[in-house]
């Protein structure tokens, strides 16, 4: 424990994967977030990366260890060695974990959620706002205010005043034929389904504008949907002082089509 990096700095990374009938969904996204930040954090030899191969059989070899075909999965990646905040080696070691899922295919929620702004943190924006890095506290802070205030998540701002992402889940907002969501520079972590629904979005013939999206601009929004690799989408059905009674057609539209791509995949 005395040389767990993890432990000590939160110098690591973790990527959460669904899996459906035994299938890694959505990988190469996942291994391309998570080799873009292994880079960044100077955590794998620039010669010998890890490659996608090598990635789906560390998932693989772990899944035929596993009773369950539908699971979660969470593999973090941190720093071995020594050293203090500076690091002595850049290899990495990692661990996998799962829990299982009730069914292959995404559903939506059949209770829109209620939903706050979190006043205790807010989140910066630089190079390590899009990665899913394990030193998460300003998502614990978020979690702890939403138990206390009884809401069901909590959407969080960014150093400059505009809508980051939810505590564990991108933000779309929908006005009309318009869909907004927070850009990559808005300090939200780029999202594997954020990746998807942006793609079916445009299948849709919707227009998407991504960009600061402030919360006095969600008070006349006709849906908001949150977005994440394991739920899919989420409808919300209020957001505490701000809006409420939203509807979910669009969220109903884009599961259908994200469980039509997940098909074709299994």
């Amino acid at each position: 424990m005395h040389l767990n990096r993890a432990f000590k700095y939160g110098d690591g990374l973790f990527e959460t994967i669904r899996v459906s009938n035994g299938n890694i969904l959505f990988l190469e996204a996942h291994f391309a977030r998570l080799s873009k930040g292994l880079t960044i954090l100077r955590m794998q030899d620039s010669k010998k990366p890890l490659s996608i191969e090598k990635f789906q059989k560390i998932v693989q070899d772990f899944l035929v260890k596993q009773s369950d075909a539908n699971l979660r999965i969470r593999i973090t990646f941190f720093r071995q060695g020594a050293g203090l905040y500076t690091p002595q080696e850049t290899a990495y070691d990692y661990y996998i974990e799962s829990s299982p899922l009730e069914s292959a295919s995404f559903s939506l929620n059949p209770k829109g959620l209620r939903l706050g702004c979190c006043t205790s943190v807010q989140l910066s924006i630089d190079q390590l706002s899009n990665l899913k890095t394990i030193s998460a506290l300003p998502y614990v802070l978020a979690a702890l205010e939403k138990k206390e205030k009884g809401w069901e998540d909590a959407l969080i701002l960014n150093s400059e005043g505009a809508i980051a992402e939810s505590i564990a889940a991108n933000v779309f907002v929908l006005k009309g034929k318009q869909v907004f969501t927070p850009a990559l520079n808005q300090g939200c972590i780029a999202g594997v389904m954020r990746q998807n629904v942006i793609k079916i979005i445009k299948e849709l013939d919707l227009e998407l504008c991504e960009g600061a999206v402030f919360l006095e601009e969600i008070k006349d929004a006709d849906e908001i949907c949150l977005t994440n690799a394991i739920r899919g989408i989420q409808w919300v059905r209020e957001v505490n002082n701000y809006s409420n009674l939203l509807k979910n057609s669009l969220a109903e539209r884009l599961i259908d089509h994200l469980n039509k791509i997940i098909s074709l995949k299994l």
